[in-house]
């Protein structure tokens, strides 16, 4: 699964606090986990994007996922049928990130 994170962060160190969060939250059904990239974003001042690639439990993906998503935000653009990626998005309408710290995160299945 790789993930994408748009952080609202000052720094690398602010990102990596976020990530932490994150992988405290998909814990119960995470494998592996490998950092691809961390850097700021080049068209917003004062956010970072993180870059994640997670090895997930196959056999515990259907019943927790959900659970894990409500923790991150509240509502997310599905795409695929079947379903390949996710989306959260602070621009999305009535879109509330229970997370603090996240602007938009990207989650495809691979």
């Amino acid at each position: 699964m790789f993930v994408r994170l748009f952080v609202n962060a000052k720094s690398e160190t602010e990102a990596r606090v976020v990530l932490e969060k994150v992988f405290r939250i998909f814990s119960s059904i995470l494998e592996n986990k490998e950092i691809n990239k961390i850097e700021p974003y080049w068209k917003m001042d004062e956010v970072y994007i993180v870059e994640i690639t997670m090895l997930i439990s196959e056999n515990q993906i259907e019943s927790k996922l959900n659970r894990i998503l409500e923790c991150i935000a509240n509502k997310w653009i599905r795409f695929g049928d079947p379903v390949t990626e996710l989306l959260a998005s602070d621009t999305t309408e009535n879109c509330i990130f229970m997370l603090e710290g996240i602007k938009m995160i990207n989650i495809q299945f691979e």
